[in-house]
């Protein structure tokens, strides 16, 4: 994996933490991240990896998810603050990867479902 996915992995198990110390740090850095370009890209392969936790890859799917209602258009006026503009690269990638996720072979219903509602 790619140092940003690294991270992204540990920052997504962090949100999950029962501490509100951790978790809330984690959350902040997370926000942080959104503007790297790279960053949507990568909770994608996150949550492609079998061979990651299931909570992390859902964890990931739906961050990116609201990364995505947040910024897909450029335009957003129910959330405060800026957007982050997605290329229309970035955008292909994001539809290739999550419809091979939600159309996968992959027995993990959960995730396959998450692809799907990230899709819509």
């Amino acid at each position: 994996m790619a140092n940003l996915e690294e991270q992204l992995l540990h920052l997504l198990a962090e949100t999950q933490s029962n501490q509100p110390g951790p978790r809330k740090q984690a959350e902040a850095h997370l926000k942080a991240l959104q503007s790297n370009e790279s960053f949507p890209t990568s909770l994608a392969a996150i949550a492609i990896h079998t061979s990651v936790a299931i909570g992390i890859r859902q964890a990931s799917l739906t961050t990116l998810r609201l990364f995505v209602e947040k910024n897909w258009s450029g335009e957003d006026e129910e959330t405060e603050g800026p957007t982050v503009p997605i290329s229309d690269e970035v955008k292909g990638v994001l539809r290739t990867r999550l419809l091979e996720l939600a159309t996968s072979g992959e027995d993990e219903r959960r995730v396959k479902s998450a692809a799907r509602y990230v899709l819509t």
